[in-house]
């Protein structure tokens, strides 16, 4: 006879007093035993009362602990998450910062909100998303999920999975997170609901002429069901949302590329500038190792290493996203089960951007310079490369730039449930989601010089119009400046420049079908099912690099249009008052070091971006259209899965156990079509090759693609050891694609020739071509063993810990292969470097903790507390090298060059050492509140167009709270706040102590009200 397993009875209801320990958790180091009131600590759940058990409703806060604690002790496999009982009810403003609390999540914040979220500290691109059992696209170009796209207020459930089981959708090494909306029929009631919440983000007053003081987040739902007399049961839920809000931001920033410069540390009155022009390039080291010595050239000489600019950022935005979800549920009849979906989410997002630039950064201590008239700044250079502080001549600039990204996301399907007898049901289901991204830029550039728009001689300004500047570098940079001042916008009188952008054309599209089936198997002892099923996929991505139109103008021109679109004072108060003991950032001083009153503070000179372009052009400007380019990407990936699954419950040795195994078995064919320029060979008199010319205005349409197949065993076990105490585990073989964005086939060869590049043979000269993308990129593969004990001594508490163990072919490496080409009509087959997953393993090993309590059994007040929280520390020998900088081994024609590395490797993207959660919360009656404290350390985030720089974003703590009254059955009020204290994101490349970039955010605060009948 088969068993079933059923939820062990709280130890706490008894009639007898039991210890319960607590060391290290809630108590440290304590040891209590509870009080005769406390063997009923489930009057929360279940009094007694003359014999009859009275159940006592649970809402609010506790309950979506509850059901947290629920959803992990039902599983067959390691599974964490949130569920609410109710629509709007999900404790977060976003997706993003919902899963943030669930144990491993962590998530990556941009302008303030939760985005792409890591799993176990291991990046976005090792997990996956699905909604409602769907794939999801995203307009980024990798195949993670822009949680702020979606609002929370119309998902009712998220889940992530992270043990894998055959009946899963492919692609989750770190985990699987699915999002579910509500099922109306399943709901069970009628729902109408609307909810209005007002938004203050603080540093947006301090905003001059902001579009907007307050913004707003309007969400109305409505659920019902309909019973009919011959077409059965039909529920509809329709939900809308209107978000308007602002996302203000200060930053300090750099350019994101770098350049290595030697200097001799014995003589730092030559700097860097003059002992090998860095600011032109030719101060960069040898690295490369000569095959005859075994050493590179500059092993061990001194360097810098040096970004081209450093600036200063004030944004003034306006975010406006319309969503629109509704589901129709059919049962016909009592066998037949029919679900339709559809998501839609609608993002316009605008940014004015005012920058002031300190542009040559790379001509430190510029030897023009007499020692006696500079700055008092030394120069002082870290053994990593790092310049801490320095003076220079360089130009100051103001960009005056308008941004607009439009972003539509629509996803649905239908799905067919089918009982087709007692045992066997099947289902079938239809899918489909597409993302659209388009980003438009239109930037102005003027830059100072000797004379200012009128004429008049500027005091500090040298030859070419550069300024003596001091630069240190702490917390962010600080300048000091001569004779010069920033609020002053006659100075800015040379070099005008209008850029007019598509900088990001981009369309992502999955269609899917799958079918399954589950046969019930009532007779046996050991197994209580079978599934099985197949998926057909096919993803469509394309993207069209920038497309730019851009205009120069002479200095007579810009007179006018500084007078016209300057802004009287600058758009912002307090602009980085925040960041503590930063002070000011630009100090003005004459040639005697004496402080200048004006230009020196936290403002500078700032003009209308649209206003700017109009004067100069004459007319608006015209967005140009996506252009043919050899760094276009357009591929199509088609997937087909197979799966079998045993799902088993019974008892092994006196333990009830249960699980599954099973194994799926994936079958992947890539597809890509690349633009390549048409290729002529030119020989000299005695018939050797002296130049190949790439003629890149003929673009040449190519294919290439490959296939692979990957079985993917899974087994997952449960025991049931004590009536409150778990111990589950899996093993199982994981998989993650590539991104699309890495599957382009474009290959360039401009300006290559025999003669200047050592190619001595057509082939040689072809192996030098620069691959954009390789779609033979194969998978990241990985085997997983999770193991874990949870301890269940009531319905309100856990206390877990597990161990998980990832090996995996993983990371991208420069390698070889053989592709053709055609040059003078002549198919020739060579080398071509390009990036490959490495065979080499890595490893990662990770310890989880999860601990959830409420304190129901304390007396009065105090018996509303209750908290949940959650660490996960990863560690793993991963190591990804700078593309620059790093070391590196590549193939030139037959030729293996190895380069040594300056710089520290990278561990895995988005992979954080500790990640920790904690929740603190109060309930009582209709009142809820609770405290958040979310902690990620640092981690390396990839850039999407330069995917080999190293980017890693420090150690980040936010804070949130929450309150919330229900007034009633229909009304609730409520009061939240993100990123209180004001955390600050900061950003280090290409290593880990120098800051490149540092976003203020500040805090976001939402009051609202919700209404429902």
């Amino acid at each position: 006879m088969r068993l079933q397993h059923t939820r062990a009875p709280n130890i706490f209801a008894s009639d007898k007093l039991k210890p319960v320990i607590l060391s290290g958790l809630f108590l440290p180091s304590t040891v209590l035993t509870l009080p005769a009131m406390a063997q009923d600590s489930a009057q929360d759940d279940n009094n007694l009362n003359n014999g009859l058990i009275e159940e006592v409703v649970v809402e609010g806060i506790r309950k979506t602990v509850r059901n947290s604690i629920d959803i992990k002790r039902d599983a067959t496999t390691i599974v964490d998450g949130l569920s609410v009982d109710d629509i709007g009810d999900l404790p977060a403003l976003s997706i993003g910062e919902a899963i943030e609390t669930i144990t491993g999540a962590a998530s990556h914040r941009e302008q303030g909100g939760a985005t792409e979220i890591s799993i176990r500290g291991l990046g976005p691109f090792l997990g996956s998303t699905v909604i409602n059992n769907r794939e999801a696209t995203n307009g980024t170009g990798d195949r993670s999920v822009n949680f702020s796209q979606f609002p929370s207020e119309l998902f009712n459930a998220i889940k992530v999975y992270k043990t894998q089981e055959a009946s899963l959708i492919e692609g989750g090494v770190s985990a699987q997170i699915a999002l579910e909306t509500v099922k109306p029929l399943d709901f069970g009631k009628q729902r109408i609901q609307a909810e209005l919440k007002g938004n203050w983000n603080p540093d947006n007053s301090d905003i001059d002429d902001n579009e907007r003081d307050f913004g707003s987040r309007t969400t109305f739902s409505y659920i019902d069901q309909f019973e009919f007399e011959n077409l059965g049961a039909l529920g509809i839920s329709l939900g809308v949302q209107s978000n308007v809000t602002t996302n203000p931001e200060q930053e300090a920033r750099s350019t994101s590329t770098f350049r290595d410069c030697r200097f001799d540390p014995n003589t730092p009155e030559d700097g860097v500038f003059a002992s090998g022009n860095c600011d032109s390039g030719n101060g960069g080291l040898d690295l490369e190792v000569d095959p005859e010595t075994g050493v590179a050239p500059d092993a061990g000489v001194p360097f810098a290493i040096v970004p081209s600019s450093r600036s200063f950022r004030q944004n003034i935005t306006d975010d406006e996203r319309e969503s629109f979800f509704a589901a129709l549920q059919w049962q016909p009849n009592s066998r037949l089960d029919i679900n339709a979906d559809f998501q839609y989410s609608d993002r316009e997002f605008t940014e004015i951007r005012n920058d002031l630039v300190f542009a040559e950064n790379r001509r430190i201590d510029a030897p023009n310079v007499s020692l006696d008239e500079r700055l008092p700044t030394d120069l002082v250079i870290l053994d990593n490369g790092t310049v801490t502080q320095f003076t220079n001549e360089q130009r100051i600039e103001t960009n005056s730039q308008f941004q607009e990204r439009l972003e539509e996301y629509k996803g649905g399907g239908i799905t067919f449930d089918f009982d087709v007898n007692d045992a066997l049901s099947v289902s079938f289901d239809v899918s489909y989601s597409d993302t659209t991204r388009r980003e438009n830029i239109i930037q102005t550039r003027l830059q100072s010089e000797p004379v200012d728009i009128f004429g008049n001689p500027v005091p500090g300004a040298a030859d070419g119009g550069r300024i003596e500047t001091a630069t240190v570098i702490g917390q962010i940079p600080t300048f000091t400046v001569q004779n010069f001042d920033v609020n002053n916008h006659d100075l800015f009188a040379d070099a005008a420049r209008t850029r007019v952008d598509l900088n990001q054309f981009r369309n992502n599209t999955i269609r899917a079908a799958r079918g399954d089936f589950t046969y019930h198997l009532d007779n046996s002892e050991f197994f209580t099912s079978v599934q099985g099923g197949i998926r057909v996929s096919e993803l469509e991505f394309d993207s069209v690099p920038r497309s730019r139109d851009e205009f120069s103008f002479e200095d007579d021109a810009i007179q006018a249009a500084s007078l016209a679109c300057r802004n009287d004072s600058f758009p912002e108060s307090g602009f980085f008052s925040s960041l503590n003991g930063v002070g000011t950032l630009i100090t003005n001083v004459d040639e005697n070091g004496n402080i200048i009153e004006q230009g020196t503070g936290n403002t500078f000179a700032t003009f209308d971006p649209l206003c700017l372009a109009h004067e100069f052009l004459g007319e608006n400007p015209t967005i140009p259209g996506p252009e043919a380019n050899i760094a276009n990407v357009d591929v199509e990936e088609k997937t087909t899965a197979f799966y079998l699954q045993a799902n088993y419950d019974t008892t092994f040795a006196g333990y009830p156990i249960r699980g599954n195994f099973g194994v799926r078995v994936i079958e992947t064919e890539v597809d890509s079509v690349g633009l390549r320029g048409a290729l002529t060979a030119t020989f000299d008199g005695d018939g050797n090759l002296s130049e190949i010319e790439a003629d890149d205005d003929e673009l040449i349409s190519v294919s290439g693609g490959s296939d692979y197949t990957e079985i993917l065993p899974s087994f997952n076990l449960v025991v049931d050891v004590h009536d409150d105490v778990v111990v589950r585990g899996g093993i199982f073989k994981a998989l993650s694609r590539p991104d699309p964005s890495d599957l382009g086939f474009g290959r360039s060869f401009s300006g290559l020739s025999g003669d200047s590049d050592g190619a001595t043979s057509i082939n040689d000269a072809v192996a030098l071509a620069v691959a954009n993308g390789n779609p033979n990129l194969d998978p990241f593969t990985s085997w997983n063993v999770d193991v874990a004990v949870e301890w269940y001594p009531n319905n309100d508490t856990i206390l877990a810990i597990g161990g998980y163990y990832k090996r995996f072919k993983g990371g991208l490496e420069n390698a070889a292969q053989v592709e053709q080409f055609n040059i003078d009509g002549e198919t020739l087959e060579t080398i071509v470097t390009t990036q490959q997953v490495s065979d080499e393993n890595t490893t990662i090993t990770g310890l989880e903790l999860t601990a959830s309590h409420a304190f129901s059994y304390l007396p009065g007040f105090w018996s509303g507390f209750g908290t949940k929280l959650s660490y996960n520390y990863a560690d793993s020998d991963f190591e990804f090298e700078d593309g620059q900088f790093g070391e590196s081994t590549e193939v030139t024609g037959n030729q293996e060059i190895e380069r040594i590395g300056i710089v520290n490797p990278a561990n895995l993207f988005g992979f954080s050492q500790h990640v920790f959660s904690g929740q603190f919360y109060y309930q009582t009656g209709g009142f809820n509140a609770s405290l958040n404290y979310k902690y990620r350390s640092e981690y390396f985030q990839q850039f999407i167009s330069t995917p080999g720089n190293l980017r890693f974003i420090g150690d980040t703590g936010v804070w949130e709270a929450r309150m919330s009254y229900r007034v009633n059955d229909h009304v609730k009020l409520s009061l939240e706040a993100i990123n209180i204290f004001d955390e600050p994101r900061k950003q280090f490349n290409p290593t880990t102590n120098n800051v490149s970039e540092v976003n203020i955010y500040g805090p976001r605060i939402f009051a609202g009200v919700q209404v429902r009948f």
